[in-house]
């Protein structure tokens, strides 16, 4: 049953296919685990056994107690694997109404299933141009059923451009491949060869070494696949890179200038630093069977952050005018500045003859992303005086918006009426300050 393409991002009455092979990669890369693990505990007992001597059988012991689990635990898995890619071939199948809108939804009476728009990385269009398969990074497949290869693009363009909470973001790769399994497997093989060749043959000492450096290659494979993401976030302030060493947020006032580039976009800053941003996986470039569809989503999300940067930073800085001025701190502490904000709106128009702010004003500056993250963060406590269920939910959307997440939890926490103290120092120091630089060799980057 082919697709009807809808507005808003809606697709009615597809056939859809859901094939959730994530679950049977996951017990794959178990068993390969248990093996590695396997293989260096039984390369370590065979280099203590001619040591120990008569303590032989008691040091041995927990290692043939250790090889025994990895053992049932490989047998485990090798017998559940077919079951579950079997299973995952077979999917769960039927009309659904396909969306994207914060995630891309599989909509069936009685069932509702959601796939994160971050997670879609690859599409591929089948021979006949009637059916498109949409790959998540953990390795399942969602094939929807479409009339012609239009709306397949435009199905690619709605998850490009889509939003989760107010912020867009998107993937980010490394330039190049980086030969650290090759090292390590040279240096833990030779490491392990020549220590066992103390106390054995050559011929077994290399052995074990190749086995060991072996197993290490397949765990350091398994633990980069594993690992974190790393993603860009643009939000109505400014765009934050993250991953697991931490987060730089880059207002989008310090961009001076965004260039394109044959993987993705390289952002000129304030002082001339240039940062590139990798959109676009390049193994899609080494891998014939990957362009195509995936290609279209890669370059699609690229389009995307281009326009939304040119956008904002050609703007400059909205003038906040007499607002601003009765937001700043002005070197208050934290108490001192919450009560006076609070002031400022809960009085405004009690007195002529001094300045007050009204809550439109307060309104205009909380909800304008060029503002500096000082005075959003100061309306939102202005805000928080009286918290209505509108003023609450603007002050959500507000948040949301913010790609700093220092800001966005303050914001939020005004939302709630309660503002830690620490938080607040916390969002303006960040805001004041440029965050540390992450791993630039990785991506040129410092995530959504």
């Amino acid at each position: 049953m082919a697709g009807t393409a809808g507005s808003d991002g809606v697709f009615k009455r597809c056939g859809v296919l859901i094939q959730p092979y994530a679950d049977a990669r996951f017990v794959g890369r178990l068993l390969t685990s248990a093996l590695a693990w396997l293989l260096v505990v039984f390369s370590v007992a065979s280099l203590v056994e001619p040591i120990a001597g008569r303590l032989a059988m008691v040091l041995l012991m927990p290692f043939v107690l250790l090889g025994s689990l990895l053992a049932l635990l490989c047998l485990a898995c090798l017998l559940y694997t077919p079951i579950a890619w079997l299973c995952a071939a077979v999917g769960s199948s039927g009309a659904a109404v396909v969306r994207v809108s914060n995630a891309l939804w599989i909509e069936r009476p009685g069932d509702r299933r959601s796939f994160s728009l971050l997670s879609l990385t690859r599409a591929r269009l089948s021979s006949s141009g009637g059916e498109v398969a949409l790959m998540t990074d953990d390795g399942d497949v969602i094939r929807v059923r479409v009339d012609d290869p239009v709306d397949a693009e435009r199905l690619l363009g709605e998850i490009a451009a889509g939003r989760a909470r107010g912020t867009w973001s998107a993937r980010l790769y490394d330039d190049a491949q980086r030969p650290l399994r090759r090292r390590l497997f040279v240096g833990v093989a030779t490491l392990v060869s020549l220590i066992c060749w103390s106390v054995l043959d050559f011929d077994l000492a290399l052995s074990l070494g190749a086995i060991t450096g072996a197993a290490a290659w397949v765990l350091a494979a398994l633990l980069r696949e594993g690992s974190a993401h790393r993603v860009l976030v643009a939000g109505t302030d400014g765009l934050s890179l993250r991953d697991e060493a931490g987060e730089r947020f880059v207002s989008f006032g310090s961009i001076e200038r965004v260039d394109e580039t044959a993987l993705g976009v390289e952002l000129v800053l304030t002082g001339g630093e240039e940062l590139p941003l990798t959109l676009v996986p390049p193994q899609l470039l080494r891998d014939p069977s990957e362009t195509g569809l995936s290609m279209v989503l890669a370059e699609r999300r690229r389009e995307h952050l281009l326009a939304l940067v040119r956008e904002r930073s050609g703007r400059g800085a909205r003038e906040v005018g007499r607002a601003g001025a009765l937001l700043e701190r002005r070197g208050l502490t934290a108490p001192a500045w919450r009560a006076a904000l609070r002031r400022l709106v809960s009085e405004a128009g009690a007195d002529y003859r001094t300045a007050k702010l009204t809550r439109e004003q307060a309104f205009a500056v909380l909800e304008d992303g060029d503002a500096p993250a000082e005075l959003r963060v100061g309306a939102a406590l202005a805000l928080s005086s009286s918290p209505d269920a509108q003023t609450v939910e603007r002050l959500r959307i507000a948040a949301e918006g913010c790609a700093n997440r220092d800001v966005r939890l303050a914001i939020e926490q005004a939302a709630e009426g309660d503002v830690d103290d620490g938080m607040l120092e916390q969002a303006l120091s960040s805001s004041a300050a440029a965050r540390p630089r992450l791993d630039a060799p990785r991506c040129a980057t410092p995530a959504a």
